[in-house]
């Protein structure tokens, strides 16, 4: 027996030396090559984007085109203002928020009606920062009329309230005080053409007095919405116009979304419990929407019923508990009007196809057909479809606060959990309001 175990090692000394020889090599190739065929160097990072609009508060001057275009480099003189982008802006109007890449952008406005090669009567240099956004101001008597920029914060207020400040927008306007009542003070003294902090408010119909106004106003100040108050003079003295900036969901919902599996998955009872409990009452200001009552995406052959949902009691959006229907998150916008609305359903149950069984198959363009109550018809179409871990769930971007209609459809994705019976991912589908 020692001999023949003696021979074996002998014989398998080449063996575990051509291993080793086989390990080293592999070493030594993979740092050559590590060497030779190194990575292109990343991509620079995108410059993002940012947000622009147009305010006319000049009460002499008439209605005007904006135009709008990337800066000229520095030490050039632009030559093209580039499109109108804003028709016919008058006094006390606002124009929507635009989409821009961050960066540098000139601003003109010129008579209401200009022909294309007609210059800007003034123009002015922007630049934008990423992620913010920005009001550009037609202010001042027309024989003086400037352009200014006022910075507008279209982040989330806390659950239940509203960010509103007050904007002195008419040249002349004597200094005012804006009282929300019973509330706080909104402006104290604000002199033209003054911008007031924001403001948290309790979310809801609120009735303001200004200081030299005949009568109190009446101001929507939602839940979930930044808001600005523009203090303008009225017939009977300063009066108030509120402009909507953004529009999100009263109470954010928290974490990702299940909406799939099964009986078996894991919180299944808790999650049941929620779902067939009644949502409740939308915490918003008047409808000017009809509620959804169908949801239909030809492309992806989705076409269900829509009904009310809701949030469990950690605060998760919960899914309807029949899976052939989807569910409108009711403390948020109703599809179609300004803000993101959010539509969710299940992939799956119990083995069986959901009403979002397709969603991962939509792509950007395709058509999301909103059918409400009232017979009309939101159309809107796909802007971006993404896949995020429910563990990492971005709802502060997902439900963020938006000066748009937008729309949210949210189902599982990813790989299946066995072992909790649910997906590890959601799907996010996003898409703008069209007509």
């Amino acid at each position: 027996m020692p001999t023949d175990h003696r021979v074996r090692s002998v014989r398998g000394l080449p063996a575990v030396v051509a291993l080793l020889l086989g390990v080293l090599l592999g070493v030594l190739l993979g740092v050559l090559l590590a060497g030779l065929w190194s990575p292109p160097p990343a991509a620079a990072d995108e410059p993002g984007t940012a947000t622009l609009r147009v305010a006319h508060l000049s009460p002499d001057t008439p209605a005007v085109d904006v135009t709008l275009s990337p800066a000229a480099a520095p030490g050039t003189v632009l030559t093209d203002p580039g499109p109108t982008v804003v028709q016919h802006l008058a006094h006390g109007d606002v124009s929507g928020f635009q989409e821009l890449t961050a960066g540098e952008w000139a601003v003109g406005v010129r008579a209401a009606g200009s022909p294309a090669g007609v210059p800007p009567v003034l123009s002015m240099r922007v630049r934008l920062e990423p992620g913010g956004a920005s009001t550009v101001t037609v202010v001042g008597p027309f024989a003086d009329l400037v352009l200014a920029t006022v910075p507008d914060d279209l982040s989330a207020p806390p659950a239940g309230s509203a960010r509103v400040r007050v904007l002195a927008a008419a040249a002349g306007l004597p200094p005012v005080d804006v009282v929300l009542d019973g509330g706080p003070v909104l402006a104290d003294g604000l002199a033209w053409p003054g911008t007031g902090g924001y403001v948290l408010v309790p979310g809801g119909r609120h009735l303001a007095r200004v200081s030299g106004g005949s009568d109190d106003v009446p101001v929507d100040l939602p839940a979930g919405a930044v808001v600005t108050l523009l203090a303008l003079t009225g017939p009977d003295g300063p009066t108030l116009r509120a402009v909507l900036d953004a529009a999100g969901p009263a109470v954010r919902p928290v974490g990702g979304v299940e909406a799939g599996g099964g009986p078996g998955s894991g919180g299944f009872l808790d999650r049941l419990v929620a779902a067939v409990a009644p949502p409740a009452p939308p915490v918003r200001a008047a409808a000017t929407v009809a509620a959804p009552v169908r949801l239909r995406v030809p492309a992806a052959g989705i076409d269900g019923a829509v009904a009310g949902a809701g949030l469990d009691g950690a605060g998760a959006l919960v899914p309807p508990a029949d899976p052939a229907v989807a569910g409108w998150f009711t403390g948020g916008p109703l599809p179609g009007a300004p803000g993101p609305a959010v539509l969710t359903g299940h992939v799956d149950w119990a083995g069986r196809p959901g009403v979002l069984a397709g969603l991962s198959g939509v792509v950007p363009g395709d058509e999301v057909l909103v059918d409400r109550a009232d017979g009309s018809v939101a159309r809107f179409r796909v802007t971006a479809v993404d896949r995020h871990a429910k563990s990492a769930f971005p709802g502060e971007r997902v439900y963020a606060p938006v000066s748009a209609a937008e729309l949210r459809l949210i189902t599982c994705g990813g790989p299946f959990d066995r072992r909790t019976g649910g997906y590890r991912d959601n799907v996010v589908v996003s898409a703008e309001l069209v007509s």
